[in-house]
């Protein structure tokens, strides 16, 4: 039987919190119903306190706090509830938690980190050199603290070295399924997969990406270039034209456009036109082709080899399952 602590702290997601809890008890009873040993014991672990109130008007009590002397096999660490702003501070405030996770991981117990908990692992060091995912809204924030991290933005799951992480959301609960299916068996897996409506297997989670520009830079000049894209994008728009928009020579302007924003121009532009496209589809646009020519594309097959590789979906797919005339037919 594995023990599992899960650490409870003041800005933790509530949601996530509770759908783990659920998740894992679920899997006892699943296996416990086939005739099989129950395999997790479950614990919530408070950081100072056995009683931790939440931001919201909830309080969890926790069986022990981290100065509790105990062994653990595996540490879930569950997302945060707290803005880009407040990250620094909440990681300041965690030093404790980062530290015992750093012992117990030192003493072989297994890390699971779930959507933003990512932010704890990488600050300790532990996902120096792995692959690690997170939510996708973070991820550029992610990348820019912790380069010797090989973040993986599209996945769902990574797992190395005795550490998982899940993406974004609820697509995290995919990290759980993993893990308990690697505990329990696939059948287990599928099976809570079937009860919580979970996609079993998803593995990319670029669907639920929302392009938001990557402004979270102080180059100016590149500013500028975004915004000249952005209003332009409808466009047959070249690099070297945006190139003299701000007064720079091409590869200069290649150079610093990726250093600003983790992408290079043309990928920049494909990322604005496929947000684009995504948001007509969404809002009721149903002509493939007039989409592809709205987004400034001539060419449908180039529009959805570049839609599906941004997305994982091709334009149809995404409109049927989007598009709210689809959805209820």
């Amino acid at each position: 039987m594995k023990h599992i602590s899960i650490l409870v702290y003041e800005d933790v997601l509530l949601t996530a919190l509770s759908s783990t809890v659920s998740l894992l008890m679920a899997a006892n009873e699943a296996v416990g119903r086939s005739g099989r040993k129950i395999p997790f014991t479950i614990e919530l672990v408070g950081i100072h306190l056995k009683n931790v109130q939440l931001g919201l008007p909830v309080q969890f009590h926790c069986s022990r706090t981290l100065s509790d002397d105990f062994d653990t096999d595996v540490v879930v660490i569950p997302p945060f509830n707290t803005d880009s702003q407040s990250i620094d501070t909440l990681l300041s405030e965690n030093g404790k938690l980062m530290a015992w996770m750093k012992e117990k991981h030192q003493r072989k117990a297994q890390i699971i980190s779930l959507c933003t908990g990512a932010y704890f692992v990488a600050e300790c060091g532990l996902l120096n050199g792995m692959p690690a995912t997170s939510h996708w809204g973070v991820m550029d924030d992610l990348q820019k603290r912790y380069p010797r991290v090989n973040f993986k933005p599209d996945k769902v799951v990574t797992h190395a070295e005795a550490i998982i992480t899940g993406g974004g959301g609820f697509s995290a609960l995919n990290a759980l399924l993993y893990f308990i299916e690697r505990n329990c068996g696939k059948d287990i897996a599928v099976t809570l997969s079937k009860y919580y409506a979970l996609e079993y297997g998803r593995t990319s989670q670029s669907i639920f990406t929302i392009f938001s520009g990557q402004r979270q830079h102080n180059d100016d000049d590149i500013h500028k270039a975004q915004s000249y894209i952005e209003e332009m994008f409808k466009t047959d728009i070249s690099v070297d034209q945006i190139a003299t928009q701000v007064n720079m020579s091409k590869r200069n302007f290649i150079r610093r456009f990726k250093t600003a924003t983790s992408l290079n121009p043309i990928e920049y532009i494909q990322n604005i036109k496929v947000e684009a496209a995504k948001k007509s589809l969404e809002s009721g646009e149903t002509n493939i082709a007039a989409v592809t020519y709205e987004v400034g594309y001539n060419d449908l097959k180039t529009f959805r080899m570049v839609f599906k590789r941004i997305t994982g979906l091709t334009p149809i797919e995404y409109r049927n399952k989007y598009n709210t005339q689809y959805l209820q037919q």
